[in-house]
């Protein structure tokens, strides 16, 4: 066991970040010890002379700051050099430090390191940043253009995990004999059930007008010709409906062995953006029925105004429950995420938490992929308004197929496209990390799409 030695201040944060790296990440028994001090020393609590102090910086902010823009890292960030690690920005740490690194002394033997690892962690993990700053899209989501991440060119690989690492050596250093938790690396595929069906209440002339908007503005002819050949068809032709590929991805997903979630929108509040169907339709129930039975996920996508208001939320997660009931579907754990990733911290998380959900995978960016939370595993959540840890889990979501797909030069490169998304893959390989991978069902109009997908499941191992 570990004796952490920190500040009086912030508590419940502290020991918030604590429990997530120690026991979550790394699985370390550890003890916490608040006292008069500057900074964070680990020791063992015999009384070793080994010891490792670390920077504290973020949670030691005088309170008139907390949240607000004055807490913000300075930018450009400091980067700190370990040998054989690389570099490393530093999100907090002590920039006036006349050397910017991690210095191992040898008698007696400790670490000290200028960099406040636990604040920067926190930072990332409870998205203090989009609290604090006030800049929105269209659709109310913070953009990823105004991230630490993006600015600081961290976006593409997990920071807290490369922090957790640069954790566990200094620890093992000073502490041979620690174990550490081990992990497998998983692929979390799941499906935003948008659209189940193309030619759900649409009428013959909808269909023709998608049809040439995919020629004219999207320059996508196949899906066209796909869309083109449901005119006149009806809903009695469903199995030829172009966004009907439930089967084929369940059929992918099980050779793999790989348990897909399927997110289900359960009302409207947004009557042109929330879907094409009701969740009482009979071919939706069919739906749900065999995605259950085939051993796949059953989950929640709350719809587009919900995101700020927990009794929607609430509602909306009782509907699904009321259906899965009544189709016989019974789950150990229920999750989703947020439609169009409509999200706003800590108060999404909190309307989760009241609703009675186990966990969201709605946080990753809608422009661009990538690790907004800095991390590829799941994790506990926390409210900064409040100051306390939930028990909603939260999943990162790292690709989303829209941002991969629609930012392609040519629109039409299945090697540019599949070369991204296995660049993720890697990132989370490395840290024996969870690959989070959203598509949607409608999305596959295109052979090109089909491909990619398949390859995805199939070829990243």
């Amino acid at each position: 066991m570990l004796k952490i030695s920190c500040p009086l201040s912030k508590p419940a944060e502290r020991k918030y970040i604590f429990h997530v790296l120690f026991t979550e990440f790394l699985g370390i028994n550890y003890e916490v010890e608040f006292e008069q001090r500057n900074d964070v020393e680990i020791t063992l609590p015999e009384g070793n002379e080994h010891r490792l102090v670390l920077a504290d910086v973020l949670f030691s902010k005088r309170e008139e700051e907390w949240l607000k823009p004055g807490s913000l890292p300075n930018r450009p960030l400091a980067k700190l050099d370990v040998a054989g690690m690389g570099s490393f920005p530093m999100i907090y740490g002590l920039r006036d430090s006349s050397v910017q690194s991690m210095i191992l002394h040898t008698d007696p033997p400790f670490i000290q390191c200028s960099l406040d690892l636990f604040g920067s962690c926190f930072f990332m993990l409870t998205r203090y940043e989009e609290l604090v700053c006030q800049e929105r899209d269209g659709h109310d989501r913070f953009p990823s253009e105004q991230s630490l991440a993006y600015q600081e060119g961290f976006l593409n690989y997990p920071i807290v995990n490369r922090y957790t690492e640069l954790l566990w050596s200094m620890l093992s250093a000073l502490w041979p004999g620690l174990k550490r938790k081990q992990r497998e690396s998983r692929k979390v595929i799941s499906h935003d059930v948008d659209y189940p069906f193309f030619t759900f209440r649409r009428s013959n002339f909808s269909i023709a007008k998608e049809s040439l908007g995919d020629v004219i503005k999207r320059g996508q002819l196949e899906s066209a010709m796909r869309k083109a050949r449901m005119i006149g068809s009806g809903v009695t032709t469903l199995e030829r409906d172009p966004f009907n590929t439930f089967d084929w991805m369940m059929e992918l997903s099980e050779r793999a062995g790989i348990r897909s979630s399927f997110y289900f929108i359960t009302e409207q509040t947004e009557a042109d953006i929330d879907g094409n169907y009701s969740i009482n339709d009979p071919e939706i129930h069919s739906l749900m029925i065999r995605i259950h039975e085939r051993g796949h996920e059953i989950g929640l996508h709350p719809s587009y105004r919900t995101y700020l208001s927990p009794q929607q939320i609430k509602r909306e997660f009782r509907i699904l429950r009321n259906e899965a009931e009544l189709a016989g579907i019974h789950q150990e754990q229920w999750g989703g995420r947020q439609h169009f990733l409509r999200w706003k911290a800590p108060d999404t998380w909190q309307g989760w938490e009241e609703a009675g959900l186990q966990y969201d995978s709605t946080l990753g960016y809608s422009d661009r992929p990538g690790f907004r939370c800095g991390t590829c595993y799941e994790y506990p959540v926390f409210n900064l308004r409040t100051g306390m840890a939930l028990n909603l889990r939260e999943r990162p979501l790292v690709v989303m197929e829209l941002t991969v797909l629609d930012a392609m030069r040519s629109g039409s490169d299945e090697e540019q496209a599949f070369a991204e998304i296995s660049h993720y893959y890697r990132e989370c390989v490395k840290y024996k990390g969870d690959f989070t991978l959203l598509w949607h069902n409608s999305r596959l109009v295109r052979s090109l799409d089909r491909k990619v997908f398949r390859r995805c499941i199939e070829e990243l191992q």
